[in-house]
């Protein structure tokens, strides 16, 4: 798997969210992005309609870039998570957000600020596109990150997925997933 290291100091993600139990995080994180475009792009992009305050935030802010996963358990990190919590028996939640860097501006109500760790980020190229992306998820942390133990997860800390382009359906789709890093 293709990785860089980035950095990101000072940053909010504005977005949408919703509690999502961690054995229904498949289907539910999927029908959440199908309200996004419910909501968003189809309105403004499909049916030519002009973008209210909402959609005007979410195209000012690049909404959709991101898919910020926030645990709701105390002393935990995604990865934490990732391997205890998303058995098909637990009804633990965490908290989704599709979002964008925050640029300033008007927060509309249904968007909240969520910010994130300031410092060194592992961000991840995930190969094959959104059809695997499931399987590039998984693959990242049962086999890459416990053979890379020099990098380490910060701890209580969040996940971000990173999505660019257009056409998810195309193999070269580019998109990923970033972790903070301690240090």
């Amino acid at each position: 798997m293709k990785h860089e290291i980035v950095e990101l100091y000072d940053v909010q993600i504005i977005g949408m969210s919703k509690k999502i139990a961690f054995n229904e995080a498949k289907e539910e994180c999927s029908k959440f992005w199908g309200e996004f475009v419910e909501k968003i792009i189809k309105p403004v992009f499909f049916e030519k309609q002009e973008p209210n305050a909402f959609q005007k935030a979410a195209f000012d802010n690049g909404i959709g870039e991101f898919g910020l996963c926030t645990c709701d358990i105390p002393n935990h990190n995604c990865a934490t998570c990732a391997e205890q919590n998303f058995g098909t028996c637990s009804k633990n939640t965490f908290t989704y957000v599709i979002g964008g860097i925050y640029k300033g501006g008007e927060v509309p109500a249904g968007m909240q600020l969520f910010p994130i760790h300031s410092g060194k980020w592992l961000k991840m190229h995930f190969e094959g596109g959104m059809k695997v992306f499931q399987v590039q998820y998984e693959k990242f942390h049962k086999e890459w990150l416990p053979a890379h133990p020099e990098y380490k997860w910060t701890p209580n800390s969040c996940s971000m997925e990173w999505y660019q382009g257009t056409d998810i359906e195309s193999p070269d789709y580019q998109c990923g997933v970033m972790m903070p890093l301690e240090g």
